[in-house]
């Protein structure tokens, strides 16, 4: 059933949750708007909402129309970009060359045939780049008007949510019986805290590749190196990104430039941020939320594996909340 919920049915809620939480976040601006200046809160509600999403949509806009400028530059200047190829692969052909010919006879056509077949793939690389970034813009252009879609659902539920925000939190608590009232009550304070705790582990980690990159774009003499590090801080930060969909492109890019040091500098900077991570990330958020670090781990990849990205985030929530209720004897799953 959860895997059903979480593989199906959030896609088709998640602008409604991520409107309950955004409410939730305005909201003690709404209250002091209507409490302080004594306006209305439907007009406070509306204020807050069209603050929140507009800052929203400026900042995806942004972003969206930098990465579509980029690519397209990049699409232009691929071709010169390759041309610096050329003197490197007709070396690396003629030193090929000659370890095919002092190879035994009997493997000699395999072998040219292989190299054949590499040069070819090499020859198409442009073409293929090309059509992968088009296919990428052709892609964005394509979710551009769901994203509209959603954020235009968020901000309206919001804008609903908010206004009537005590007559829903009162029909909610009429649901429940008013035995369990404080119980629900411990119960979303300890969740919050928990996950502050989730929150402040992984800032921790977003601090700690920080480091990493200053020291090693320092050392590199990168230009802009703090800069540079902090924008791959704030990737890896992100569970969906990483500090590879900022190091991994870069180190290509100066692959195809011939910079060979910098572009093997970068792959093993990125390995070593990954293999950092992967130690420290169940370890710190373990010790953060109070699981084991092996169960913090299981929890990671069964949910990668069940719901990709977003299940690495929602099962150890999922099991902090099971190890919550379980502590509190309100389910009996496993002794303490």
């Amino acid at each position: 059933m959860v895997w059903l919920l979480l593989r199906f049915a959030l896609p088709w809620l998640l602008p409604f949750i991520v409107a309950v939480i955004v409410t939730r976040l305005i909201e003690p601006a709404v209250h002091y708007m209507t409490d302080r200046f004594r306006i209305r809160r439907g007009f406070a509600s509306a204020l807050c909402t069209v603050i929140v999403f507009a800052a929203l949509i400026a900042l995806t806009a942004l972003i969206i129309g930098r990465s579509v400028i980029e690519l397209t530059a990049f699409v232009k200047d691929l071709p010169s970009l390759l041309k610096s190829l050329t003197k490197t692969i007709s070396l690396i052909g003629e030193r090929i060359d000659g370890y095919v010919h002092a190879a035994p006879p009997e493997i000699q056509d395999y072998l040219q045939n292989a190299i054949a077949g590499l040069v070819q793939k090499i020859a198409d690389l442009p073409a293929s780049l090309s059509d992968d970034v088009l296919g990428l813009l052709s892609s964005i252009a394509k979710f551009t008007p769901k994203l509209i879609l959603f954020f235009f659902t968020c901000a309206l539920s919001v804008f609903f949510f908010s206004c009537g925000y005590k007559e829903i939190s009162a029909f909610i608590l009429r649901q429940i019986p008013k035995n369990r009232h404080a119980s629900l009550r411990d119960f979303r304070k300890d969740l919050l805290a928990t996950f502050g705790k989730w929150l402040k582990a992984e800032l921790m980690l977003a601090g700690i590749t920080f480091a990493e990159m200053t020291v090693a774009f320092l050392i590199m003499r990168i230009d802009f190196a703090l800069l540079l590090a902090l924008l791959v801080a704030i990737v890896d930060f992100l569970p969906v990104l990483g500090s590879g969909a900022f190091l991994v492109p870069w180190a290509l890019l100066t692959l195809i430039g011939g910079n060979y040091k910098t572009a093997i500098a970068l792959v093993v900077i990125f390995a070593v941020n990954t293999l950092v991570r992967s130690i420290l990330e169940p370890k710190m958020i373990g010790k953060q939320i109070g699981l084991p670090a092996l169960a913090t781990l299981i929890a990671m990849y069964v949910g990668f594996c069940s719901v990709g990205v977003t299940g690495m985030i929602l099962f150890p929530i999922g099991l902090i909340m099971l190890k919550h209720l379980n502590d509190k004897g309100y389910v009996k799953l496993w002794k303490n």
